[in-house]
């Protein structure tokens, strides 16, 4: 055997072992799914288990920690079986989370790695393991709401961790902890010693440096020295139990005397009343850290309570505000009478009762340290604490944190002498049980409020939430946070939309699976959520106000306060169970998902924190690499690759790596008939049928022509058409199509399968031959297709990507569909990108399905720059909507691109104008008084002038357009809709009213 015959032998036992080794890859991958569903699946019973509904025991958290590792484990193993081992960095993090998940479970100590303390501006829930649970709860009313709170900081977990260690108390805390549950003597005296011990100890000098450093900045701030308030925030409070009272404050701390109140604070963690209602809630002893918040005093003219819903009477929809003078701590110590006013919680707030008392003292801080108590004026003992200004703003203050928080807030508050608020705290509101889940009586009054969907989609996470919709239908334009209080309406349920849902009252989409991540994320912040349900993004409408019962899957109009007081006053004693509390510990270090952005450089396996974000980084990893396999080379010869006999010059090799197609021994090509790889035969089917595929030679304008010389293939005559060869690796569920074809590339790579929550579709496409300002012509084009069809697109000059995850099997074969008919649509088309007005052009003859010739294009549909100029300066059109702003904005467009425009807001009045006058394009609201836009639509219809009418509306219903469509609109359009489409769909309707009045005057 020679040389070259001896090399062709090795590389054909190469490339069969690549393709052996994909075949194992895949395997790999389909493991990987496997796995990562059953993490979700498990993170969403264990999410069911917390709505109260189910009873489970200790084994059942213990098997679901088993289980979680387990699978956790193997999403890893196999991502880097298939990556060649390309992340150890992950296994690390996971064995992190193992820890953190076993310790949750057992009720051990498991402190994050954080600097000793934290600026309050750098606080939120996230950290809330780090700052403890009042600090966390206050830096997020600070920093997400933005309600004035006391300037401050927080000493951390890990200062609590590296001080507690110096007092050597850990030996102490495990005897405690053997006899915790006896009670008695024993356990007030070893409790005892251990305060005493923390009293008695030193704090170490770094801990120390680091509050004394922070106390700088808290006095350079401020003028003159402050008064500081040193409060607990221990991570178990004001939690699933509040601790309210137990736990130690010092108010009135000068800021060299901070170190003793934090001593005195972090010791109050083991104080007698502590423990007695530790054991009372079985919760034994160190099971979590003391953070501590340093807070400049507020100089209080008045302070109190305020009850977001009283907590007493739910049913009675009213606020319940305490006031007294001074410092709040007659309120929340109860030490005297003090005013009391029970307020409507509608939008007016007004009081319902009052009860003013007789006020002979308050407290007040004092520059030695503490607070002491000091006669009240006379003239102010029998007068409101507060004005009814600021009890109303208050109870609006109550209600967007109730509204942010999700459920009903006890709020402690203070105005200073300008008259400003100040939040001090804000927690969970200790509810009256509701024995009826859902009476018949509620059945009955929510049956007057009309019903805009009903058992759409899935509900991915229960609960009720009400507010005005926030529409989002194009993923470019994702605000960077919802607005408070609204319910989101999206496409697709995407990671990547998870940071901003955390003001949201509920959400809403058209796509997504209930076992999905966004799912996890919704459950996570315990968010009302439905997905699925096809059409939320047509149906509502920006802005208006509806109600989202995610209990019985139903959406309504307006605002439903019955269903709210409801979901409000519904908190029951199940969730004081302990198994309750540790499943709830242990989901916080399961369900999180903080790895949202892939394309984050934060985005990495360093920063996996949860088992959620492990096989969320490990599933996006695993579909990179699978779709970089372009090394391998199928080997000739062998059963499992064929080429493909297709009716276009598409020259395609398939792989077959499990189940994508069949063919009889001895054959050495395979035809459509014989595929049975899903993902790949509507993509075929698309592509070579319907005239998605041209073969004509490309026609080109000389600029065209001179920005291609340069290349070495031609694009005109009988070599056009050839593609390069091209390559298809397929199974039953997996679809990896690379395509050159001249001189653009393209890659598709999808899976489709059983579960929404596992198929994918990744779209890549590069290239062209033409300069690069047609090639982009191209790229935005493509994005727009992409984007209208769901996908999460990015580009970049001639490059797109494109993404959509989470469909069911008919909504994957749609946009399969879409992707062979866009690739065969634009395989030459930036050669006719001569200028912008054209992707306007292409992306609408793609998106209605009108044929596409490459040669030419029709003098009706290429707009004309000065033909269309020439029109518009003589088109009348008319503007019919019941809302001035939209009319005074179209004319204002219409008429700078030279269009003559009257207006209307009556719908009767425009009817009249049009039995006087002919116009060549009306635009119509589509719900109106008097005649609708239907109406007017026929009105048009029947005069018989050719006038084409545009309907726009905020309702936009299946049957509405049918209706439209069917009764001779031009065009049914959805608000909101931009400018500049409109202006298209104008010019192309005035276009087709020339044409029909050219008839007629012939």
């Amino acid at each position: 055997m020679g040389v070259a015959p001896a090399l062709r032998a090795l590389l054909a036992r190469r490339r069969q072992g690549n393709v052996d080794q994909l075949r194992e890859t895949l395997n790999r991958f389909r493991a990987l799914v496997e796995e990562n569903d059953h993490v979700l699946e498990l993170i969403a019973d264990a999410g069911e288990k917390l709505g109260g509904e189910y009873v489970f025991d200790s084994k059942y958290l213990r098997d679901l920690a088993a289980e979680l590792k387990d699978a956790a484990h193997a999403v890893v193993t196999n991502l880097n079986a298939i990556s060649q081992d390309r992340y150890p960095d992950l296994l690390e993090a996971l064995a992190k989370i193992d820890d953190a998940v076993g310790a949750a479970l057992e009720c051990r100590l498991v402190v994050p790695e954080a600097p000793f303390v934290v600026s309050l501006e750098d606080v939120g829930t996230e950290q809330l393991e780090v700052v403890g649970a009042k600090m966390a709860r206050l830096g997020e009313v600070r920093n997400r709401l933005g309600f004035t709170v006391p300037e401050g900081f927080v000493v951390t977990t890990q200062a609590c961790r590296e001080f507690l260690e110096a007092a050597g108390v850990g030996e102490a805390v495990e005897v405690l902890r053997a006899h915790f549950m006896q009670g008695g003597e024993t356990l007030e005296e070893e409790s005892r010693r251990i305060r005493e011990a923390i009293l008695g100890a030193r704090v170490p000098r770094s801990i120390v440096r680091a509050i004394r450093r922070e106390l700088g900045r808290l006095v350079r701030s401020g003028d003159g020295e402050p008064l500081l308030a040193v409060r607990s925030s221990a991570v178990d409070e004001d939690g699933e139990l509040s601790f309210a009272g137990q736990y130690e404050t010092v108010l009135g701390v000068p800021p060299e005397g901070v170190v003793d109140a934090y001593r005195t604070v972090v010791a109050s963690m083991y104080a007698p009343g502590v423990m007695r209602y530790r054991r009372l809630h079985t919760i034994p002893p160190g099971c979590g850290y003391m953070a501590v918040g340093i807070l400049r005093m507020v100089p209080a003219r008045a302070s109190g309570v305020i009850y977001s819903l009283d907590p007493t009477a739910p049913e009675r929809n009213t606020l319940v505000v305490s006031a007294a003078r001074g410092l709040g701590k007659l309120v929340v110590e109860g030490g005297a009478s003090v005013d009391r006013v029970e307020m409507s919680r509608d939008p007016a707030y007004h009081v319902v009762a009052r009860r003013v008392a007789h006020k002979e003292r308050m407290f007040v801080a004092v520059s030695g340290g503490g607070a002491v108590a000091e006669p009240v004026p006379d003239a102010e003992r029998d007068a409101p604490a507060v004005s009814d200004e600021e009890l109303n703003e208050l109870a609006g203050s109550a209600r967007r944190i109730e509204q942010y928080m999700k459920a009903a807030q006890d709020i402690e508050w203070a105005f200073d002498h300008e008259g400003r608020l100040f939040v001090l705290q804000a927690r969970p509101l200790r509810m009256a049980v509701v024995s009826e889940p859902r009476g018949r009586d509620l059945s009955d009054i929510v049956r007057r409020y009309p019903v805009l969907m009903r058992g759409r989609g899935e509900v991915a996470c229960r609960g009720i939430g009400s507010g005005p919709v926030c529409l989002v239908t194009d993923p470019e334009q994702l605000p960077a946070e919802v607005p408070p209080g609204a319910v989101l309406v999206v496409r697709a349920a995407t990671p990547r939309i998870g940071g901003m849902l955390a003001g949201a009252s509920a959400v809403l989409t058209d796509l997504g699976s209930a076992t999905g991540h966004f799912a996890a994320v919704a459950r996570d912040l315990r968010l009302p959520t439905i997905v699925d349900t096809g059409l939320a993004t047509r149906i509502l409408t920006g802005g208006t106000e509806v109600t989202v019962d995610a209990e019985e899957n139903v959406v309504y109009e307006g605002r439903v306060e019955e269903l709210l007081r409801y979901q409000l006053s519904r908190a029951s004693s199940f969730e004081d169970a302990a198994e309750f509390r540790t499943l709830r510990r242990m989901l916080r270090r399961i369900a999180p998902l903080r790895l949202r952005d892939p394309t984050s450089p934060a985005f990495s396996a360093a920063n996996c924190t949860t088992y959620h974000d492990v096989i969320r980084f490990a599933h996006e990893k695993a579909i990179c690499e699978l779709v970089e396999i372009g090394w391998v080379s199928p080997p000739a010869g062998v059963h499992y690759v064929r080429r493909l006999e297709l009716p276009v010059p598409l020259d395609l090799i398939l792989v077959d790596l499990g189940g994508g197609f069949h063919v009889e021994a001895g054959s050495t090509t395979a035809t459509p008939e014989d595929l049975t790889s899903r993902p790949l035969v509507p993509v075929l089917e698309e592509l070579t049928t319907g005239g998605a595929w041209e073969t004509a030679p490309a026609s080109m304008d000389l600029e065209g022509f001179m920005s291609s010389a340069t290349r070495p293939m031609p694009l005109t005559g009988a070599q056009a058409a050839r593609p390069e060869q091209n390559l298809a690796f397929v199974s039953g569920e997996y679809l990896h199509l690379s395509l050159r074809l001249g001189y653009h590339f393209n890659i598709v790579d999808t899976y489709l399968g059983n579960s929404p929550a596992d198929n994918y579709i990744y779209f890549r496409f590069a290239g062209g031959v033409t300069e690069l300002t047609r090639r982009s012509r191209r790229a935005a084009l493509l994005k727009r297709i992409l984007e209208g069809h769901g996908f999460v697109a990015e580009g970049r000059g001639d490059l797109v990507v494109g993404r959509i995850k989470g469909l069911d099997a008919d909504a994957m074969v749609e946009r399969l569909r879409m992707v062979g008919r866009l690739i065969g649509f634009t395989r030459q088309l930036d050669i006719h990108m001569r200028n912008d007005r054209l992707v306007d052009e292409y992306v609408d003859r793609f998106m209605s399905g009108r044929p596409f010739s490459s040669a030419t294009l029709s003098a009706d549909e290429e707009p004309e720059d000065k033909g269309d100029s020439e029109m518009s300066t003589s088109t009348e059109v008319l503007v019919l909507d019941d809302e001035p702003m939209v009319c005074e904005r179209l004319k204002e467009h219409l008429e700078r691109k030279g269009y003559r425009i009257e207006v209307f807001t009556e719908s009767q009045k425009a009817v009249d104008r049009l039995a006087e006058k002919r116009f060549d394009v009306v635009i119509t609201d589509l719900k109106m008084q008097g005649p609708d836009g239907l109406e007017v639509l026929r009105f048009v219809r029947d005069s018989g002038f050719g006038t084409q009418v545009i309907v726009i509306t905020g309702y936009g219903t299946m049957d509405a357009a049918r209706e439209a469509e069917y009764s001779g609109a031009f065009e049914f359009i959805t608000k909101p809709f931009s400018s500049k489409a409109l202006e298209t769909t104008v010019r192309k309707a005035a276009r087709k009213a020339r044409k029909a009045k050219e008839r007629t005057q012939r």
